[in-house]
């Protein structure tokens, strides 16, 4: 064998050896991440907190501040319901001729059967007047508080009223 056909071959090896550490150096690009596919996070099946212990207070009133809609015991509901939610006097034409009228509305009642009326929400209404005339009267109302482990607790109250013909869908 010549020196140059020993050069040559000494060359083609380099060559096929570099090839080689390039083709195994060269990592796969790795694929995009799907964009609908969402890693998975664990997720709490159970309500982190247990039952309330009865006469549990601070832990019921702790509960209750964290969420207004609390499962609990018993709900909020009108004692003395006077003045009436829809008042007749005053009533609207357009109220008194419609077959069908509803109001629904929300309101934080306290542990001492207050309603607050800085929380009021009209969830629903087929008239504005109707909703006027609800919040006047359960401004004055007196409810039995809501009790969860026999511990008063302040609790939303859904009221709502309808009267006439229910609408077919």
């Amino acid at each position: 064998m010549t020196a140059r056909t020993s050069r040559v071959s000494t060359r083609l090896a380099l060559f096929a050896l570099l090839a080689n550490l390039c083709g195994c150096s060269h990592a796969a690009p790795e694929p995009e991440p799907d964009p609908e596919l969402v890693a998975e996070v664990p997720v709490r099946v159970a309500p982190p907190d247990g039952a309330v212990a009865p006469g549990d207070c601070p832990e019921a009133l702790r509960r209750a501040a964290v969420r207004n809609d609390l499962p609990v015991d018993r709900l909020a509901s009108p004692v003395r319901m006077i003045p009436p939610p829809i008042a007749r006097r005053g009533m609207p034409e357009a109220v008194r001729r419609a077959r069908y009228n509803e109001v629904r509305v929300t309101v934080l009642v306290d542990t001492l059967g207050k309603p607050d009326m800085t929380t009021f929400t009209v969830v629903k209404t087929s008239h504005p007047w109707l909703a006027t005339s609800v919040k006047a009267a359960v401004a004055k109302w007196t409810f039995s508080p809501a009790q969860l482990a026999g511990c008063k607790v302040p609790r939303l109250w859904l009221g709502a009223y309808t009267s006439g013909k229910t609408p077919e869908p």
